[in-house]
């Protein structure tokens, strides 16, 4: 009885969070969407970091942070995260205070209200099935962050959320062509969402805690010089590895 009595309860639990990310998602989709119309890139990310903030508030989950020293606004980064959950999104919305774009899958932008805000958000859809398409996001990713020095984007290297919790091999097509033109990098490690929404799933255990490191920023060299095969990548890959294990 007590096992039937734990199944309904995180039934319940998970009902009421979609409810609260769905009812969140339109409300400040809408207002993104309205802000978007005045031209003020500052504000709709105001927008989003309060979307993400009200549903962790919401939801009631804990999230400890280190690291928030290494953010500094006044500088442009490309921002490398682990991915292991959809709740990665609000995490790194609440919690890194820059005004960054993500990367995301292209049927993203498909969803109603959700979609028509991460466009007018700026955000940069991706389809990995089609490898035009990717580079071409790939190239306007790189002219970003070449012509604007306030605004960052992050990227998550390892192309999908982690079936298991742990950190996949990055694809490093793309990302050595973004690294080479960027002048920082700020690494960004997160534990914890795999156990509140995994992969496939549909149960949300709020409960769980989360931890979010951010790393010290890593310069690029002056040659731009990043070899595929080189160790540049690995290194920051190694570095989010070790966090997550630490």
């Amino acid at each position: 009885m007590g096992e039937f009595t734990k199944e309904i309860r995180d039934i319940v639990v998970s009902i009421k969070s979609w409810a609260i990310i769905a009812v969140c998602t339109i409300l400040f989709g809408v207002a993104a969407i309205f802000i978007s119309f005045f031209g003020n890139d500052g504000n709709t990310q105001k927008v989003a970091r309060l979307w993400g903030k009200t549903i962790i508030k919401l939801l009631g989950i804990k999230v400890s942070v280190d690291g928030i020293e290494n953010l500094n606004p006044s500088k442009s980064y490309l921002i490398i995260s682990n991915h292991q959950s959809y709740f990665d999104i609000f995490v790194l919305l609440a919690y890194v205070d820059l005004n960054f774009k993500f990367i995301a899958k292209a049927s993203l932008f498909k969803i109603p209200v959700l979609g028509w805000s991460m466009k007018r958000l700026g955000y940069i859809p991706i389809d990995r099935k089609n490898l035009k398409n990717a580079l071409k996001t790939v190239k306007n990713a790189k002219s970003m962050l070449e012509t604007d020095k306030y605004r960052s984007i992050l990227i998550f290297p390892e192309g999908t959320r982690s079936a298991d919790g742990k950190l996949a091999s990055f694809k490093r097509g793309g990302l050595n062509k973004m690294v080479a033109n960027s002048d920082n990098i700020l690494p960004v490690a997160i534990s914890g969402t795999y156990n509140i929404l995994k992969k496939g799933s549909v149960m949300i255990y709020p409960k769980n805690p989360v931890r979010l490191t951010i790393l010290n920023q890593i310069s690029v060299p002056d040659d731009k010089e990043i070899n595929p095969a080189g160790n540049f990548v690995l290194n920051i890959e190694k570095k989010i590895e070790d966090t997550l294990k630490s």
